[in-house]
């Protein structure tokens, strides 16, 4: 699956302008939801075969498309270090309620 998902994107989602919605990446590929289409996205940009980088945007108005610019590939990097963060607090609001109930 990773492979032909790369490929699509390759051929019609080159660039941030070109975009393509989750919802619609997943109905072409017939993927059951956004977690297994997020996963997939994850496997490509990991294995050093798939060279080019994925990017994507969050929200209602994002999606996922082919880097071509320097300044896609940071927008990425700052999108997903953002989430990463956003996890990272979460982790630790859960630590200190769990260290509050425990005593």
């Amino acid at each position: 699956m990773e492979s032909e998902i790369y490929t699509y994107l390759i051929e019609h989602n080159i660039g941030k302008d070109n975009m393509i919605k989750n919802k619609d990446l997943r109905r072409i590929f017939n993927v059951g939801n956004d977690r297994s289409l997020r996963k997939i996205i994850q496997n490509i940009r990991e294995n050093e075969d798939y060279y080019l980088v994925i990017g994507s945007k969050s929200g209602s108005n994002g999606g996922f498309y082919v880097c071509v610019t320097d300044e896609e590939v940071e927008d990425t990097i700052d999108n997903i270090r953002k989430r990463a963060g956003q996890m990272y607090r979460t982790c630790h609001v859960l630590e200190w309620k769990r260290d509050l109930s425990w005593k």
